[in-house]
């Protein structure tokens, strides 16, 4: 969940900041992924862990998660200027 939300603010963050759509995207889809192998090879080991499945469906939520963080902030960026027109 964490990974998720880090994810959507990721993409919104570098929406802002003035990316292109799919480079902020595809960084905020690189989140969720590297949680899960952080959390799997580099924490120490908390018990059975299936993380290949963890980052095949953390992958998709988090891509998902990123997509609309950077569609929000297109949109908050199209809010600006419609607003300084």
């Amino acid at each position: 969940m964490i990974s998720v939300i880090a994810a959507f603010i990721v993409g919104l963050v570098l929406s802002l900041r003035g990316k292109k759509d799919y480079v902020a995207w595809l960084l905020s889809c690189c989140v969720t992924p590297a949680y899960v192998l952080f959390v799997e090879f580099v924490l120490p080991y908390r018990g059975a862990s299936f993380w290949q499945i963890a980052i095949i469906l953390g992958g998709i939520y988090g891509a998902i998660a990123g997509l609309l963080g950077v569609t929000i902030g297109l949109f908050i960026l199209k809010y600006k200027e419609d607003k300084e027109e």
